[in-house]
């Protein structure tokens, strides 16, 4: 098991240790407790583990399943949440011999328990300011190395080579062309570079990047057929920069081994989803399609680190078509 304030089982089992501790200091320290009396030791220490373990579970599904879902979200669930615990409380209280407090006066059981939830939520606030600033710590990391890759990859001599080659084709064969494709070049190197900095960019201007990128790799692959359709409900929407271009990348990558190269892309999203969901054909003769690269191994970390329990990627290939889908609650 590893050493790791967020081992799940090793931070709860410590904390749990932790209270039982200060539990076992608090009738060690009364002289008048049955602990004191002869025999008695074992069976209120059984006795006192029980009684925390039972607390411990009760504040944990209060943080984990009711503030955490519903607080604020659905309040009527909350509340109904709220009254079950309570409920079970007062059960165990009465009915079993692990009783929370001495005194079954309803008012001083009441409080007793919302002290115990407000003490649990004080740390599950407490925990959650650790995990948010560790998040941001990693993704602050991952980021500077994605960065850097960007950039490696925006000055790769290869790709350079092959747009001076197209852009020498397009004066050949039509100079008219020739600046807007320039200006296009331009474009691409200068959105990449430069949204590479930033921590979040506007839907929009990753979906303006994707066409330009896309209409430039036509331009190098006539036979490429490509489908791009958008439609996002607000301008308002922020993602993490490039997020998608792995995987586009890889599509048309792949797509071009195929006498009829083709691909499908489309974006949407409400106001709580964003829907990225793109396929591509390959030759299944040249093995089986690959998304273990490093752009597609970092893209999945990201969204690990930035999008936790709240994305779902699905990669599916089905006789000689690759699809990937991308959905992100917002």
């Amino acid at each position: 098991m590893k050493l790791s304030y967020f081992n799940f089982w090793l931070r709860n089992t410590v904390i749990y240790l932790v209270f039982c501790l200060l539990g076992l200091i608090v009738v060690l320290v009364d002289g008048t407790h049955v602990i004191h009396e002869k025999g008695h030791f074992s069976h209120v220490i059984i006795n006192g583990g029980v009684m925390f373990a039972i607390a411990h579970i009760q504040v944990y599904i209060h943080n984990r399943f009711l503030y955490e879902r519903y607080f604020s979200k659905q309040n009527w669930k909350y509340f109904f949440g709220i009254v079950s615990l309570f409920a079970s409380y007062f059960l165990i209280n009465y009915f079993t011999p692990f009783t929370f407090v001495s005194n079954r006066d309803v008012i001083t059981m009441s409080i007793s328990i919302l002290l115990i939830y407000l003490i649990g939520l004080g740390f599950y606030y407490m925990h959650k300011n650790i995990t948010d600033r560790n998040r941001r710590f990693l993704t602050g990391i991952l980021e500077k190395d994605d960065e850097i890759r960007h950039l490696k990859a925006q000055l790769n001599p290869h790709f350079l080579f092959n747009a001076l080659n197209n852009l020498y084709a397009t004066a050949l064969t039509d100079p008219n062309q020739t600046p807007d494709k320039i200006l296009e070049l331009s474009d691409l190197l200068r959105y990449q570079i430069e949204s590479s900095k930033k921590e979040r960019v506007p839907l929009q201007e990753e979906i303006d990047f994707i066409k330009k990128y896309l209409s430039y790799e036509q331009s190098r692959s006539p036979k490429l057929t490509i489908s791009f359709a958008a439609k996002i409900a607000t301008n308002q929407l922020l993602l993490s920069p490039v997020l998608f271009m792995p995987f586009i990348e890889n599509a048309i990558k792949y797509s071009s081994g195929t006498k009829q190269p083709r691909i499908s892309l489309t974006i949407s999203s409400d106001n709580q989803k964003l829907c990225f969901k793109i396929w591509n054909n390959y030759d299944p003769e040249r093995g089986e399609f690959s998304g273990t690269n490093t752009g597609i191994s970092n893209t999945k970390q990201r969204l690990a680190l930035m999008y936790a329990h709240k994305h779902e990627l699905i990669i599916t290939d089905s006789d000689d078509i690759h699809t990937v889908e991308l959905n992100i609650l917002l």
